[in-house]
């Protein structure tokens, strides 16, 4: 493997995190994140995960309602609950999808011993009412082969490698490259199956150390910068035609909660084929708990379901 051109490495989590400069006129998100200053969190820098240029299409109102996630629609968190009506604010719902996807993502990895959150003073009551009614079902179903296989004839083909958004994982925790596609594009010598295992899992390990992080200062702080790019994303949609196409779905990938519902995808794809054809329990399928469907149905993108069922066909 050639380190010169992509060194591969995992540093200390620990990092200051870059204030944004605020600017004039009403008030952006900058200035929001001024209000609050983290201590020793690192910065969960999203992934690049982009679609190759896929057809979207336009469905009728009965086929978005059956596909408004992946997977067999969900109840929905914001269902009746107790006789109590549960409408968790957008802060709120972007908390619980981080704080279940990571939950679900660690699974995958053997090498990370993902610490729990019992302690959340922002999002206490939220948290606690999540455990209550969701224990023991989300991830709850580990993987028992955690080994991804790929045709290594097809590394530079783009389809074939936006279909497998963990190849297009960082391997360093404040970059966004060097990618793992990146790493095995340019080894002199051809990469084994035991490699390129080996760098899934520690891109997996930085991963899941840097959303944990997150939602340690969502839990803090009660925002975060991903958090504000989410909210940047609603009023995005809101003040625009936002259509089913590539462009619009690599918006939507920018955001933390889409990105992890591509990469999640993927690797319950990979279990289920390695586990004969039969697909494990996961978070997008689990009927108790998905709030990657309130977020979808909220911003009126159940398109984007189709680029999931894209990423679940090419394996």
């Amino acid at each position: 493997m050639s380190h010169k051109k992509y060194p591969v490495f995992i540093a200390s989590m620990t990092c200051a995190l870059t204030m944004l400069a605020s600017c004039s006129g009403p008030e952006s998100y900058q200035q929001k994140m001024a209000r609050y200053t983290p201590k020793a969190v690192g910065k969960n820098q999203v992934p690049e995960i982009t679609t190759a240029d896929i057809k979207f299409t336009t469905k009728t109102p009965d086929q978005v309602k059956a596909s408004r996630a992946p997977a067999s629609p969900p109840e929905s968190p914001s269902a009746n609950e107790d006789g109590k009506d549960f409408n968790p604010t957008n802060k709120k719902l972007y908390f619980l999808s981080l704080y279940t996807e990571y939950e679900s993502l660690k699974k995958f990895s053997p090498e990370f011993v993902g610490p729990e959150v019992t302690i959340c003073p922002n999002f206490h009551t939220s948290l606690l009412r999540h455990n209550e009614k969701y224990s023991g079902t989300i991830g709850s179903t580990v993987p028992k082969n955690k080994k991804f296989s790929y045709d290594f004839t097809k590394f530079s083909d783009e389809f074939y490698v936006t279909g497998r958004p963990e190849l297009l994982l960082p391997l360093a925790k404040d970059e966004v490259t060097p990618k793992v596609i990146d790493v095995i594009r340019s080894s002199r010598e051809p990469l084994n199956d035991f490699a390129i295992n080996e760098m899934v899992h520690k891109a997996l390990v930085i991963h899941l150390a840097k959303t944990y992080s997150e939602i340690r200062e969502l839990c803090e702080y009660g925002v975060s910068d991903n958090y504000y790019i989410y909210e940047n994303l609603i009023t995005h949609i809101k003040n625009n035609k936002f259509e089913a196409d590539s462009k619009n779905m690599n918006t939507l990938l920018k955001t933390t909660i889409f990105s992890n519902i591509a990469l999640m995808t993927s690797l319950e794809a990979h279990a289920g084929s390695n586990a004969g054809g039969r697909s494990i329990a996961s978070v997008s399928d689990n009927k108790k708990s998905n709030y990657a469907t309130e977020v979808m149905a909220r911003l009126n993108v159940n398109w984007a379901s189709q680029y999931f069922d894209f990423i679940k066909a090419s394996h």
